[in-house]
């Protein structure tokens, strides 16, 4: 009998491994998945109402990503703000324009470098001073809460409030001022305003200037924030995740202090730093924060310190106004942190109250 013959086994078929499969598996599922993240992201950054009625983790997460990694500084705005040797950047006079999503706003800026016209600056009874709350962020110049107000008083007021610029910048200031016919100071404070009233008492009621390379530095870094490119804000949350973002250039570190302590360093500063005179004029001081209606422990500390022995008069007879009862959510943008128009129009309303109160 002849043999029978073996069927020859067929040859291996080439094709990709499993584990290349489940790999090239993963790989799809991440890319699908950061994608969908980010135009997420994206969506609700042009969404901001929707962001307004999102659960609040969601609501905080989008509005940390719009301000760390979108949001425009008017202060690093070469168009609106320039370099200077004495208090770092003031506003640049003249006009321009200045927005970020959810606002579009003209900038009138007078020589001095503040959001106001020629007019105002000629013996202003009350000048208003702050950060980017009271000078009008998000809200055009006429609804800003220093003309607002003096729109409530009759009186002339003078808007010298710069963005992000703390208690000691505020009254270094007033020294570029016509402060003849000052009756009244309205100061704005903001917990950020702390790093920069410490820095001041710490080097002897002196506040050190960054030069202008570094704050040149920062305005090309701000100017960067501007552009986009695919999966942006997943791969920069990402590396803050991580802890592998570089902070701001301009960030302060701001460790936190008791309520007392704080309000000691902000009544130092208005005692000490701008060099004008204040025996006759009245001071009123008020905070904008998100930390809405409820009183704040800086209010309520500035209103102890300022009744202990050894102040000056002018001190002593210092008003501390709680707006924060006054706001609501409505009040403020939905992204931004900052007031909308409804919002400097009830804070008007709170200091042109006290204004008029007798003493």
């Amino acid at each position: 009998m002849t043999p029978k013959k073996r069927k020859a086994s067929p040859p291996p078929q080439s094709g990709p491994r499993p584990w290349l499969k489940g790999l090239g598996f993963v790989l799809y599922t991440l890319v699908a998945a950061t994608l969908l993240f980010e135009i997420i992201i994206v969506s609700l950054l042009h969404l901001p109402r929707l962001v307004g009625i999102s659960p609040q983790p969601l609501r905080r997460s989008i509005q940390q990503v719009y301000r760390h990694f979108n949001r425009s500084l008017i202060q690093f705005d070469p168009d609106c703000a320039r370099y200077d040797s004495g208090l770092f950047y003031t506003l640049k006079p003249g006009t321009c324009s200045f927005g970020n999503i959810e606002f579009q706003n003209t900038y009138r800026i007078s020589e001095p470098g503040v959001r106001d016209d020629a007019a105002s600056l000629d013996a202003p009874e009350v000048i208003v001073i702050g950060d980017s709350h009271a000078m009008g962020w998000g809200v055009e110049q006429d609804q800003a809460l220093p003309q607002v107000l003096g729109r409530k008083l009759g009186r002339k007021v003078l808007n010298a409030a710069v963005s992000s610029y703390g208690t000691a910048r505020e009254m270094l200031m007033l020294k570029r001022l016509n402060t003849s016919n000052l009756k009244v100071l309205v100061i704005q404070y903001s917990d950020n305003d702390l790093p920069e009233n410490r820095t001041f008492r710490l080097n002897a009621n002196h506040l050190p200037i960054m030069s202008e390379p570094e704050y040149q530095r920062i305005v090309r870094h701000y100017g960067s924030q501007r552009s986009y490119y695919p999966g942006k804000y997943v791969y920069r949350l990402l590396m803050k995740v991580l802890r592998l973002e570089e902070p701001e250039p301009d960030q302060v570190r701001m460790e936190p202090v008791p309520a007392g302590q704080e309000a000691q360093l902000f009544l130092f500063t208005v005692e000490y730093a701008s060099g004008v005179k204040l025996d006759d004029v009245q001071i009123v001081v008020f905070e904008i924060n998100e930390q809405l209606g409820t009183t704040r422990p800086f209010i309520e500390a500035v209103n102890l310190e300022r009744r202990r022995r050894g102040r000056a008069p002018f001190i002593l007879r210092l008003v501390a106004v709680d707006v924060a009862p006054r706001l609501t959510r409505d009040d403020f943008y939905r992204l931004d942190d900052h007031m909308n128009a409804k919002g400097h129009e009830k804070v008007a309303e709170a200091l042109a109250e006290a204004i008029r109160k007798p003493r």
